[in-house]
């Protein structure tokens, strides 16, 4: 029995069942008026024919559904391979390596008080526009100021001393000793001074302040050491490529230079190798559309394993000071390894190859198709330099590739419930240059 016999078969079916005439699937259909059943019986076989008709009727639907589908003229579903006639051109060929990175202001300073007390004054916040050599806090100055008074009266002493031996002419042994006892007082004199002056936490940079932790009142300890500040981007790999100082998140106060930008950002040692200092780069940050530039500043040469892959450290030094950059952001980076500019290419998808591995393209000749042996150089982006065979304005066949999955649509007739349906497949896809398109499909069913 074909598709078109059996939706007859069952069609006829449930118009049976439909009509309410008794139906035992193991017993022959009764005539009219023979072996009537008393009315319990006959309510009983109404009940039970109501649901076989029902169930007949979802699978008839079904069933008619599903040979429309088969047995539709929709297109067949696969890959449909056609051609299309485009021009040789002449182009810039460049190959690149990708990796992502974070920006990060390429002067940073980092400060932190040199000498202990109770912090009297914050003049700045977070924020804020700051100058080289700006005040940005203080901490109380009356014990500094009296290691100062003392350390010069100390000094004055010695200095009287050694005046008063040397006129008396005292021993060469003391008139040493009075010098090496002038020599300490002047020591501490300047430390006392250094001392005082570090009461004032200045900036190193002009920048903005990033970041604030002191308060009045707060008690600090001093660092030993005058405020420490640099460039870099608060990370040692960093800081051992361009040999400065690093930032720390924990300093009481940073200040991030806003003028100049670094990105920082790992490559594989499968790829490090073709990266060399002073190579291009095309940078985007995250949620921006426009593309920024720079170059390869740096590239660290020990490696950080993480899940069985090796990384190195690569820094990106950003060209100009462009708009829309915010430290700690990340950037999608194209470093630009090699480029050809005014070669002649074609789409990769237009050239095929010779069981001996000669590249072929087929170009358009007259009106004809006749393939030509050609010489490929690099290739990127769906593009392949061609060396010889063809030149820029020849007309080639360029293969695209449509993947098709199929369509259909059917619609069921009135059914016990009064419902209908339809149903399809549909979607298409494709690729060229090498690359598949998109697909997709959809299917609607009612009843």
């Amino acid at each position: 029995m074909n598709w078109v016999g059996c939706t007859v078969w069952m069609a006829s079916v449930g118009s049976v069942v439909a009509k309410g005439v008794p139906m035992d699937l193991t017993e022959e259909l009764p005539l009219v008026g023979e072996n009537e059943l008393p009315p319990a019986r006959l309510r009983g076989h109404r009940r039970r024919n109501l649901l076989i008709a029902a169930a007949v009727v979802i699978l008839l639907g079904g069933a008619t559904g599903l040979i429309l589908w088969l047995t539709g003229s929709a297109p067949a579903t696969g890959l449909v391979v056609t051609t299309e006639t485009v021009k040789v051109t002449t182009g810039t060929i460049k190959q690149t390596v990708a990796a992502s990175g974070t920006i990060e202001p390429a002067s940073q300073a980092s400060l932190d008080f040199a000498v202990s007390g109770t912090v009297t004054a914050v003049d700045v916040k977070a924020g804020q526009v700051v100058t080289s050599g700006e005040t940005l806090a203080s901490v109380g100055t009356s014990a500094l100021q009296s290691d100062v008074d003392a350390a010069s009266a100390q000094l004055t002493a010695a200095q009287a001393r050694q005046t008063s031996d040397a006129s008396s002419n005292a021993a060469a042994t003391q008139i040493d000793s009075d010098e090496a006892a002038v020599t300490s007082a002047e020591s501490a004199l300047t430390t006392a001074q250094t001392n005082l002056a570090d009461a004032s936490l200045t900036s190193t940079i002009s920048g903005t302040v990033a970041s604030v932790s002191l308060v009045v009142g707060q008690q600090v300890t001093g660092s030993g050491g005058s405020g420490t500040g640099g460039t870099g981007n608060g990370g040692s790999d960093a800081a051992a490529a361009t040999g400065t100082g690093t930032g720390s998140s924990t300093s009481q106060i940073v200040v991030i230079g806003t003028n100049s930008y670094l990105v920082n950002t790992t490559v594989d040692d499968t790829q490090i190798g073709q990266i060399a200092d002073g190579d291009q780069a095309t940078l985007i940050p995250t949620g921006s559309t426009t593309t920024d530039y720079g170059t390869v500043a740096s590239i660290g040469l020990i490696a950080t394993q993480s899940s069985d892959v090796a990384t190195f450290p690569v820094v990106i030094d950003v060209t100009g000071d462009p708009a829309g950059l915010f430290a700690g952001s990340t950037a999608d980076i194209a470093i630009i390894v090699k480029q050809l500019n005014n070669v002649v290419e074609v789409p990769t998808a237009a050239i095929t190859y010779t069981s001996s591995g000669q590249a072929e393209v087929t170009q358009v000749v007259g009106g004809k198709d006749v393939s030509r042996s050609v010489d490929v150089g690099e290739a990127a982006l769906g593009e392949t330099q061609i060396t010889s065979g063809v030149k820029s304005g020849d007309r080639i066949l360029e293969r695209v590739i449509t993947f098709k999955a199929g369509s259909g649509r059917g619609t069921g007739g009135a059914g016990l419930f009064g419902g209908t349906g339809t149903g399809g497949l549909g979607g298409a896809g494709s690729f060229r240059t090498g690359g598949f398109g998109g697909g997709g499909g959809t299917f609607i069913g009612g009843g």
